[in-house]
């Protein structure tokens, strides 16, 4: 009885290892958007903005990037089929900071 959740944990751990992952790649193409453009970008990432290719997420739905002066932030949804003990929840990532905020169902134990 303890293993199957368990196990539900260690899996979702993996799914939102690949949001951390992505989410430091769009860091990286940010701050050489900044340093290329004097800003960072903004808006939905279907003009392919960036000079690297960012893998589309398997896990997650990404937002629009917001961008207002030195900050950045985007919200990547946690894609269906979702857990049932953590639910659709939505992570916040802010730029400027390197932070990963959890809202929903996402419990502590997810975040690094």
């Amino acid at each position: 009885a303890i293993a199957v959740p368990q196990f539900i944990n260690s899996v979702e751990k993996s799914r939102f290892a690949e949001a951390r992952v992505w989410l430091h790649a769009l860091n990286g193409a940010q701050e050489r958007h900044l340093a290329r453009k004097n800003a960072y970008f903004f808006g939905g990432l279907g003009a392919d903005p960036f000079d690297a290719v960012l893998n589309p997420l398997a896990h997650y739905t990404p937002g629009a990037i917001a961008a207002a002066g030195a900050t950045w932030s985007i919200t990547l949804t946690r894609s269906a089929p979702c857990p049932a003990r953590y639910g659709c929840y939505v992570l916040t990532y802010s730029g400027n900071t390197k932070t990963i905020t959890c809202g929903g169902n996402c419990l502590t134990e997810l975040l690094p």
